[in-house]
């Protein structure tokens, strides 16, 4: 079993409850637990310098803010953190987060070990996810389990998101044609824009650009 795991959760509570049951259940001889993502990261990378590395990571996607001003501020950020430094350290997220959209893009694209959404039952099935992952396989709990053969409602491109992007920044299909053809992104026409724009309103289901964009981040897709 792993013998170092560092638990990234805000929630006292959560977080003495993982730890237990990883202790207790798990045989886990240390588990560290952080509230922040910024400490995490130090901690991470301490361990690792002093040729002590943990042998899993678990943490959540959000975190609330308070007075502290954090850099990392949020779960995602951590991990891009971590594989952004070339570190393979297999890594569970626990949320809430269940939109098969958002989990899929996460797993896909973030080299996620297991995923596991945070539920009545949700410590059984990180035990589960634990313990599937020091086996070598990897793992999603049952309220995503099907992501991967669940016919998505239409396949998002890169082209799509950085549109998308542009227009939560307020920017016009003007200013948004400009760019794409200063940048040699092709389409990069008027009416093309205008047409994708279209079609995203479509597949999300928007009746205007605002609500386009609202749609999209409750998705995950930005």
């Amino acid at each position: 079993m792993f013998k170092k795991v560092l638990v990234v959760e805000d929630l006292d509570s959560i977080g003495y409850g993982i730890s237990i049951m990883l202790k207790q259940e798990l045989g886990v001889q240390e588990v560290v637990l952080s509230q922040y993502c910024g400490d995490a990261y130090l901690k991470y990378i301490k361990s690792v310098h002093d040729q002590t590395p943990y042998d899993l990571l678990i943490t959540d996607l959000s975190f609330n803010e308070d007075h502290r001003i954090e850099k990392i501020a949020n779960g995602k950020q951590f991990i891009n953190k971590i594989r952004g430094l070339g570190y393979r350290t297999p890594i569970i997220v626990f949320s809430v987060e269940e939109k098969p959209t958002a989990v899929k893009k996460m797993v896909q694209t973030h080299d996620i070990s297991g995923y596991v959404v945070k539920s009545r039952n949700g410590l059984r099935y990180l035990r589960e996810a634990v313990e599937s992952i020091y086996e070598g396989d990897k793992y999603l709990s049952p309220q995503v389990s099907n992501i991967n053969t669940k016919k998505e409602l239409f396949e998002i491109e890169d082209y799509d998101v950085m549109l998308l992007s542009h227009l939560s920044n307020g920017l016009t299909q003007e200013e948004i044609a400009r760019i794409f053809n200063q940048s040699d992104i092709s389409p990069c026409s008027l009416s093309s824009i205008e047409k994708r724009i279209n079609r995203l309103k479509d597949e999300l289901k928007a009746k205007n650009t605002i609500q386009l964009v609202a749609n999209a981040k409750d998705l995950g897709l930005i």
